[in-house]
């Protein structure tokens, strides 16, 4: 069987090993808040408290990516809430042909490697979402994994924590996998597909590393293979925690909808129990429904 795309974006938008024991996947985890803290306290990066959102009204929030496939549907869903959105992409007209502005959103333009385009759309903003990933392109000095996810996110990074930032949390979207080579993962043939394209994989795990020391309260959400389908024809959200789903064909789910992906993240601006979370994200048809207070219990 084909390896299962696990990326945040796929190109032209973003022998198996037996699964890691959980005791072992547990002490690494451990061992890698552990590691991330230390480095954190000795940049001189205070951790946050909690700080989800209080409502709707608690905004704007701006989404990065909004006009890719994921993104665009993290725009309609917090609209569909009432939440405040600033749609940022290099392409206000391509936002404005895919309806962001008739939801309600309002189009910045904005570039990840362009600090300036980032402060001016971040400015008076109390959350991110970011759902960016490379595309590949002739364009390859910008449209390269190590720009777009490693660079470009640290960017965003960068100006959330910057003085006077009003970023009360900042929610990532990377992959399964991502963090493969720490979890026993490396020969994994998902990752080493994925990973074939300019070390994408590597790259999200730098950025995922640099939030967690940023001192900013984050939730980073790893997905499973995107689909396009509606999530009644994918199946049931199932959530899990960092680094113990691996595209395996013995994992309970390797594919979620682009639309759940959504949900999950517009969900962990307002949950508590989000805070500081790595989460991964499949769907099953088996899978029973997850209560939503249940997602980052």
């Amino acid at each position: 069987r084909a390896p299962v795309s696990c990326c945040s974006s796929t190109p032209g938008d973003g022998a198996d090993q037996a699964a890691v024991p959980s005791e072992l996947v547990g002490r690494r985890a451990a061992l890698s808040a552990a590691l991330i803290s230390s480095l954190a306290l000795e940049l001189g990066v205070m951790p946050t408290v909690a700080a989800s959102l209080s409502g709707p009204t608690d905004g704007p929030v701006l989404v990065v990516g909004a006009t890719g496939n994921t993104g665009r549907r993290v725009v309609a869903q917090l609209r569909a809430k009432g939440v405040a959105v600033r749609a940022g992409s290099r392409d206000t007209k391509k936002a404005s042909s895919l309806g962001l502005a008739a939801a309600g959103a309002e189009l910045v333009q904005l570039d990840v490697l362009d600090k300036a385009s980032i402060e001016a759309a971040m400015q008076g903003c109390t959350a991110v979402i970011c759902a960016t990933g490379f595309t590949p392109s002739l364009n390859f000095k910008k449209d390269h994994p190590a720009k777009v996810d490693h660079e470009g996110t640290d960017n965003l990074v960068a100006v959330a924590t910057a003085p006077g930032s009003s970023v009360k949390r900042f929610v990532l979207v990377t992959s399964l996998l991502t963090n493969a080579k720490a979890a026993g993962q490396g020969n994994n043939d998902n990752y080493k597909f994925l990973n074939a394209l300019g070390g994408v994989l590597d790259e999200k795990l730098a950025a995922e590393l640099n939030l967690r020391a940023s001192g900013l309260d984050y939730v980073i959400v790893r997905s499973g293979g995107l689909s396009n389908e509606a999530p009644e024809a994918v199946g049931n959200l199932i959530v899990r925690g960092e680094d113990t789903t691996f595209g395996l064909e013995t994992d309970p789910g390797r594919e979620i909808s682009r639309d759940t992906v959504a949900a999950v993240c517009v969900e962990a601006l307002f949950q508590d129990a989000a805070a500081k979370r790595v989460v991964e994200v499949v769907s099953s048809p088996s899978a029973p429904v997850l209560p939503v207070d249940k997602w980052f219990a």
